[in-house]
């Protein structure tokens, strides 16, 4: 991002600095409860205008011309995708996470529509991702908004960009605030080698990889914003104004409250009118074969090329994996040295390891495994592996459970979230330091906010 981009501009409101490096006992401790109220346009009104949009019939397209602009091809993101979800942040109406303003300005470019109305669609629905992960519903109580990965809101939307989705527990649409329809078609996270029809077909299978990782991910912010721009792209093609298509996007059609705010932010976007704001969420879900780095380095990159992979009991790769095989493997291939590794980790021989240092929450690093749950003979049952900090909570990735939806067996998140949620807390071990000193890199993390 040039200089001229990230330079302040005038406008109503500033971004209020994010406060990064909290201590993650304050992080996980201040989790409170977020009411309609705590932002400017309730979650509730996000999830009701997706559901608008997902619940219409649209056209069926046809013919090879609709690859063109919404075919399976990758964009520039570098084959990583981006997990959302724990924003606690103050956000500004006037601010653009960085991530979600490159998304925009290739997706308008690939598929030559203004970025402008792109990135007003992601401001409208979900201001950029930046809503909380649960809202209080009237009637409903609290439930998901459909920004962390696996989870839907009321209408059956999801991501940042509140597409329709068949949800991956139940395999259905809607939910007690309507139905949403599958407007992203087949799953809602899929390879997309696996996606044969044609984008659009049955008012369906708008999503696409957006970022060249081989997925198509609704809850990843680059393929949910190239996929709206594609949307846009689709109903233009067909004689329609941008206006039209973005009414068409929300259901209430041109001329409505939704298209006439869409418009409005466009607007104020192609003036300049915005500052840009930290990126949003965390990088993880890299697929490169080759590991290179630190030695910790080694470790992350070998557990983050398993996503995908199914949950095993027992497994030990590479076809598939469990929750101690995932980690034994990992810190195998990164080159522990053989008599730390030379027997098959589990959760009981890593809790009683010898020569792991038992780590707090406070100095907490990635490489870092926490064991959780306690069976029969007050042993843990689970471990997940810190891959990062963010606004002072963790990042793990594990090999969860084959109760979930495979896409979601063998993940990395934000821990204790979603759909992986956590049993009893026993214990975090390190065993980062018995690499040799030259790859050991111990230092203190970087929080990813």
């Amino acid at each position: 991002m040039g200089a001229t981009d990230r330079r302040a501009h005038t406008g109503r409101g500033r971004q209020r600095a994010a406060g990064l490096g909290r201590a993650l006992r304050a992080g996980l401790a201040g989790r409170r409860r977020v009411r309609l109220s705590d932002i400017g346009r309730s979650t509730l009104s996000y999830s009701l205008g997706a559901s608008l949009f997902m619940g219409s019939a649209l056209v069926v397209v046809s013919g090879p011309e609709i690859f063109d602009y919404l075919g399976f091809g990758g964009g520039a993101g570098g084959g990583c995708s981006t997990s959302l979800g724990g924003y606690t942040g103050e956000a500004s109406d006037d601010s653009i996470p960085e991530n979600f303003l490159k998304h925009a300005r290739e997706a308008g470019d690939k598929f030559n529509v203004p970025w402008e109305y792109v990135a007003g669609l992601s401001w409208r629905e979900t201001n950029h991702g930046r809503i909380p992960d649960n809202a209080t519903y009237p009637g409903l109580g609290r439930l998901p908004t459909g920004i962390v990965y696996g989870t839907a809101n009321p209408a059956g939307a999801a991501g940042p960009l509140q597409f329709g989705i068949k949800h991956p527990d139940t395999g259905k649409t809607g939910g007690p605030l309507g139905d949403a329809q599958n407007t992203w078609g087949g799953e809602a996270d899929q390879p997309a080698s696996e996606r044969t029809a044609p984008p659009g077909s049955n008012g369906q299978w708008f999503g696409i990889d957006g970022n060249g990782d081989g997925r198509v991910n609704v809850w990843d912010p680059a393929d949910a914003v190239h996929s709206a721009a594609g949307f846009l792209r689709h109903f233009m093609d067909r004689g329609h104004s941008i206006e039209w298509a973005v009414g068409r996007y929300h259901g209430s059609g041109a001329g409505g409250a939704y298209q006439q705010a869409v418009s409005a932010k466009a607007a104020q976007y192609r003036g300049g009118d915005f500052t840009v704001a930290p990126p949003n969420g965390t990088q993880t879900d890299c697929s490169d074969g080759a590991l290179n780095g630190t030695a910790i380095e080694k470790v992350l990159q070998y557990a983050r090329n398993q996503r995908g992979k199914p949950y095993i009991w027992g497994g030990i790769g590479p076809t598939g994996y469990d929750c101690s095989g995932l980690l034994w493997q990992a810190y195998k291939a990164a080159g522990l040295p053989q008599r730390y590794v030379d027997h098959r980790w589990t959760t009981n021989t890593m809790y009683t390891m010898s020569a792991a240092k038992e780590v707090t929450w406070d100095s907490v690093r990635p490489g870092d495994m926490i064991l959780t749950g306690r069976n029969s003979a007050g042993m843990p049952t689970h471990v997940s592996m810190v891959t990062a900090l963010r606004d002072g909570r963790p990042m793990v990735i594990e090999a969860y459970s084959s109760s979930v939806a495979r896409s979601a067996q063998i993940h990395e998140h934000e821990y204790d979230s979603g759909v992986w949620s956590q049993p009893e807390f026993r214990r975090i071990i390190r065993v980062s330091h018995l690499f040799p000193a030259d790859d050991s890199a111990e230092e203190d993390p970087v929080d990813q906010a």
